[in-house]
């Protein structure tokens, strides 16, 4: 019996260690379901580059995690930034797909209610905005070069502290166009419907909107006029050509091509330093607040290995129109911490033109 009872003590002495190794290596994904959170409704650009995102990732998560896409819109965004930072649990179960959350932090909006440097950065995707307005609007709109000549339209925008409306008003004013700001719409995709009703006549969108529908839709039907693209900002301050449309002309190279001369200024300087913040950090994927340190390392591996995923790439080259270029972990905290240092003068110019914008 002793040399039974020692021959089975031997066996749970080696087996123990094993077992031990084996629950230490439970990836900690296993077995979980994780919330994407998108912060614009569906239809619109972030919806559309998210579910894809959202398809693809869990194979590439440690564990293989269920993944389930939610919508969040409302305040420019802002809704769904808000529900992450103050409300997600830390469980690294809630992960946000988000459009502009830099931005408002850059514009200190008052909406915005949580300190993004204190919520996990898991990765970013760089993306560029087109601006497009229909072509009647008198006395017609045939070339980006027409839209100094104008007569008064509505432009449509998404909230008063939205980086897209901070954008598109700031370029109207440089380019010293008259029009009516109208805001308020939930996502492009319900801007782009009022733009086909006539009710604005001006909107802009990001690669998917505008390759998927603008383009096919609204631009080879005669429909609206494509002005130019949001400039492309390197943080040198040096103007970069857009690899996504060879076709078009960006802000700066516009203007230049009008007035003979590249523009200057405040509005100008502020305008750069929006684009750099909305262009190179695009959407962002976040993490809610206090997540384990594993479970932001797990998701920033999966981004990794998404970026090299040929079906993935497949997929977004296809309906997204462009192939996502990420900014993972440490290079894209270091991105975001260089996009956020912007001059104090441009901060308070920014927080005094939203509030008069307001009135």
């Amino acid at each position: 019996m002793n040399q039974f009872f020692g021959m089975v003590f031997l066996a749970a002495a080696v087996l123990a260690p094993a077992a031990l190794g084996q629950a230490a290596e439970r990836p900690y994904y296993q077995g979980k379901t994780v919330t994407f959170f998108i912060n614009f409704s569906a239809g619109g650009p972030t919806d559309i580059e998210g579910r894809i995102v959202a398809r693809h990732l869990a194979r590439h998560v440690p564990g293989n995690p269920t993944i389930v896409v939610q919508n969040m819109s409302g305040g420019g965004g802002v809704t769904g930034i808000n529900f992450l930072g103050e409300r997600a649990k830390p469980d690294g179960l809630t992960l946000g797909y988000f459009t502009g959350p830099y931005n408002h932090q850059m514009m200190k909006s008052s909406t915005l209610r949580v300190d993004l440097m204190k919520v996990p950065f898991i990765a970013s995707v760089q993306g560029v905005t087109v601006c497009y307005i229909r072509a009647d609007v008198a006395p017609g709109i045939k070339r980006p070069q027409d839209i100094v000549k104008a007569e008064r339209f509505r432009a449509g925008g998404l909230s008063f502290d939205s980086n897209k409306d901070l954008r598109f008003r700031l370029a109207f004013d440089v380019l010293g166009v008259k029009f009516d700001y109208v805001t308020g719409y939930n996502s492009s995709n319900d801007a782009r419907l009022a733009v086909q009703r006539n009710e604005i006549q001006y909107h802009d969108e990001n690669i998917p909107g505008y390759r998927g529908v603008v383009e096919p839709q609204m631009v080879k039907t005669g429909m609206v006029t494509p002005l130019y693209y949001h400039d492309v900002i390197r943080p040198d301050g040096t103007m970069a050509k857009s690899p996504d449309y060879p076709e078009l002309m960006g802000f700066t190279e516009v203007y230049t091509s009008i007035f003979g001369k590249p523009p200057s200024g405040i509005k100008y300087e502020t305008l750069k330093a929006a684009n750099m913040a909305s262009q190179n950090l695009n959407r962002v994927a976040l993490l809610s607040p206090n997540t384990p340190r594993e479970a932001v390392l797990a998701m920033r591996q999966a981004f990794t290995q998404l970026a090299k995923d040929e079906e993935f790439i497949g997929e977004a080259k296809k309906v997204m129109r462009f192939q996502p270029r990420f900014e993972v972990g440490e290079d894209g905290e270091k991105l975001r911490e260089k996009v956020l240092r912007a001059p104090k003068e441009i901060i308070e110019f920014v927080q005094k033109y939203v509030e008069e914008a307001r009135k």
